[in-house]
This record gives C-alpha cells, structure tokens and sequence, in this order.
C-alpha cells in the first residue's frame, strides 16, 4: 500500500515520455524466455482466480521483458486482487505504453478502467497544524515526503497505519480503515514526551557502631635460620656427589678387574692400571663426600628453631602490629 495524489494528469504525460519507444536495453533471449514463462504461469493463476499469486509473476515477467501486454495483464491482476490505488497507477502507465505502440485497443481499455476506477479509489489526508522539529510521517512504512502532506492520497481499501515521529514529542500512530470511494481526514495531534523521571539517590548508609574488641592473642611461628638452609643444601650436594663419584669408582673397579689378575695384583695391560687407580681416586672422593654430606645434615636438624611473636592490638578500631624475635 502506499500513498497516491489525486491527480494524474501529470503523471500520465511524464509515463508518455518516458514510454519504451526507443527500447534501448533490449532483454536477452535467457530473459525473454524466462518472462514468456512467468507470464504463462500467472494467466493460468489468474484464470483460476488465484491473483495473489499470479500478480508477482505478472509484475517478474514485465520487468524482465516490459510489454504492453503484460502491463495490461498486471493492472487486471491487480484490479481483481482489490488493490485499486495500484491497479490505477498500472493502467495509467498502459496508456502511454498503448499510444506508443499505436494499440488503440489496449488504449481504450485501459482508459475505460482508470474512469471506472478513480471515483471508488479511497483518499487520505494527513492534517498537520503543529510541524515540530524532525517530524517524519509514515504510511504502511514507507516515507511520506514532505510534499504530500495535506494532499489528498489514493490509497486501496482497507486499514492502513499512519505513523509520525518528531524532537521532544511522543511518538504517534494510528489505524485507519477506509472503504471504497471514501476520503479521510487524519489529524496527526502531538503530546509531549514525557520527561525522564528524576534520579534517585540512594542516602548513605552510615556505618554501624561496633563494639570495641579484645586484642587478639599472641601468635608463636617457628622457622628455621639461614644456617639451616646453608647446611642442608651443603649436606644435599655432597650426598649427590659421593652417589655420583661411587658410581664412576665401582666401574673403574669393573673394568680393572677384567683386564688384570685379582689373584696376584699383577696387571700387564697398562689401561687396566689406570682403570685401578681411578677407582681408588674416586672411591676415596665418594667417601669423603658421604661423609660430609651426613655431618652437614645432622647439623643442620640439630640447630635449634627460631621463634617469632606477633601481638596484635586494635586501639579505636585501628591495627598496630608488633614483632619481637627470640633465639
């Protein structure tokens, strides 16, 4: 639905001289044949009354190859469908159309519909005293322009929603239901918007009275020194290393003892020798490792454990924190 002026004289005039004489964008053969279908789809539609859908098919098809004919078809399909504002603009545009293609009966047809049509089409007239800042006016959805309003608008039968939005004005809207022949006046009244409601701020809630409290009771830690710390990790490298030098004695002594006599502490291969001799070397480290690492250790467990005191008091709800250190 949209809106139509009462006159059509000039439109009918302007759609005479832009009629497709000239046909300067001539439709593909792909577009010939598919409108061809179209067509043939919505005359059968139509012949069994069927306009909703052969109406679509009718406007596709002339899209696709425009024809007087096909025009024709559409402005019938839309004349039964009761779209009577549309069917109007559709037969005005067949004229043209017929007077350029020197069809004087498509002429005489379509004139005979846009008299029969013109007295049963409804008017709409958009009555507007108060144009604030903004205002936007709306029919069915589509934008009405500036121009058309307080025009009287062809419109088809039935409801139609009129809708208008401006600066500081609450939005208006209102469904109008016109029949046949009848013209509307549709007075557009603004109420101001309403103002935001003031904000509210939640008061301040003051804080609750507490009641002094007891100081909290001292509180012991025990840890340990930095020796401790120094004498385990002393302890804990050197266990690691006598594990790892024992490692390298006992294959030392491996290997000596497949390449020399263990009966008479004879060895007549030289690499047997060194092999002996490593396994001495690093036998005596791996001992004397083991045994710093174990003394290291007891130490370290043996050292007493220092003791830190917390006392903590709140004097007028503040905390103060004191710490002494004993040994």
């Amino acid at each position: 639905m949209g809106y139509r002026t009462a006159s059509r004289l000039a439109g009918i005039c302007v759609l005479f001289a832009l009629a497709r004489t000239a046909h300067a964008d001539e439709p593909s053969a792909s577009d010939r044949h598919l409108a061809q279908s179209l067509f043939d789809q919505a005359r059968a539609l139509m012949d069994q009354g069927r306009y909703a859908d052969a109406c679509p098919r009718f406007a596709d098809s002339e899209r696709l190859d425009p024809g007087g004919g096909t025009l024709l078809n559409l402005a019938l399909c839309y004349d039964k469908l009761g779209k009577l504002a549309l069917a109007y603009d559709t037969y005005s545009e067949a004229i043209s159309v017929a007077i350029a293609e020197h069809r004087h009966e498509r002429e005489k047809f379509a004139r005979d519909r846009v008299a029969s049509l013109g007295p049963r089409l409804p008017r709409l007239t958009l009555k507007i005293t108060d144009v604030p800042a903004g205002m936007e006016v709306r029919l069915d959805g589509a934008n009405v322009p500036l121009s058309a309003w307080g025009t009287a608008m062809t419109v088809d039968p039935g409801e139609h929603v009129v809708e208008a939005i401006a600066r500081d004005r609450a939005p208006w809207k209102a469904a109008i239901n016109v029949a046949e022949g009848e013209a509307r006046e549709v007075p557009i009244v603004w109420t101001l918007a309403a103002p935001p409601p003031p904000a509210v701020i939640a008061p301040t809630p003051a804080p609750p009275l507490s009641m002094p409290r007891p100081p909290p009771a001292p509180h012991v830690e025990k840890y340990r020194s930095a020796t401790f710390y120094v004498l385990g990790t002393v302890a804990i490298a050197s266990l690691a290393a006598s594990a790892v030098t024992g490692g390298i004695a006992w294959s030392a002594h491996e290997s000596a003892g497949q390449k020399c006599s263990g009966s008479t502490g004879f060895c007549a291969d030289p690499t047997g020798v060194s092999d002996a001799s490593r396994a001495r070397t690093f036998a005596w480290v791996s001992t004397v490792t083991l045994g710093a690492g174990v003394i290291a250790g007891v130490v370290a467990f043996a050292l007493p454990r220092n003791e830190r005191v917390t006392v903590g008091a709140i004097p007028g709800g503040g905390a103060i924190s004191l710490e002494g250190t004993w040994r």
